[in-house]
């Protein structure tokens, strides 16, 4: 009854086209661009279960990759909603995306999901760390464990517009294992919203190996 009336008072608009009746409606649902294949972390071409490939794989680098859909139209819009305008409902229908087509992936079952941090200032700043909000849900309907281990230690600047080479330098050395955190041993799912050249996951991946991770799969929303 809850959520009727207030749907009722503050009724839902379609993040792309304006439309009132669902966060994304039919027409633009049905334009939704899907990654038709699992592809490599490292070279972003077809992998078999979204598995590094052998020639790909580094002693500290990403075990696979899960990625369902392309950073455009809606899905697009509907991230930066979450990021810059506090839409958060329309995480659950993002998320909703993206457990649908999980089984194209042959990643850990016996995982620990874990966000890829903000800095304490960009956090702050925002209220939230959108990370932490698909973590907390995809933790709650797989009913795995989900931890806050790695911390941003650098408040680097924006990834967007840098180029790839551009990326990594700007991530190296921006991530550390929160004290207490125990990740040794554990298979890990880093869980972003977009995945783009792979700079920060990768980044966070070595951190954590290098803390004595398992594994290390990166999980997103969106492949830019």
């Amino acid at each position: 009854m809850a959520n009727f009336l207030l749907d009722f008072v503050f009724p839902k608009k379609c993040v792309s086209c304006g439309k009132f009746g669902a966060y994304i409606c039919a027409d633009c649902f049905s334009r939704i661009e899907y990654v038709e294949n699992p592809v490599c972390a490292i070279c972003q071409r077809q992998a078999i279960g979204g598995k590094t490939h052998p020639g790909c794989k580094t002693r500290y680098g990403l075990d696979g990759l899960i990625a369902v859909c392309r950073y455009r139209g809606a899905v697009k819009v509907g991230i930066q909603k979450i990021k810059y305008k506090w839409v958060y409902d329309i995480e659950k229908v993002l998320c909703d995306i993206l457990v649908e087509r999980l089984w194209k992936f042959d990643f850990p079952k016996d995982l620990i999901l874990v966000p890829v941090p903000l800095h304490k200032k960009r956090k702050n700043w925002r209220g939230f760390n959108q990370a932490e909000l698909l973590t907390k849900d995809l933790a709650k309907r797989f009913g795995v464990q989900s931890l806050s281990s790695l911390i941003r230690i650098v408040d680097t600047k924006t990834q967007v517009g840098l180029k790839r080479d551009e990326r990594k330098k700007n991530v190296l050395g921006a991530f550390a294992v929160g004290a207490g955190n125990d990740v040794k041993g554990k298979n890990i799912m880093l869980v972003d919203d977009v995945y783009t050249s792979g700079a920060t996951m990768s980044e966070c991946a070595k951190v954590l190996k290098r803390a004595g991770a398992k594994n290390v799969w990166a999980m997103a929303l969106a492949l830019g």
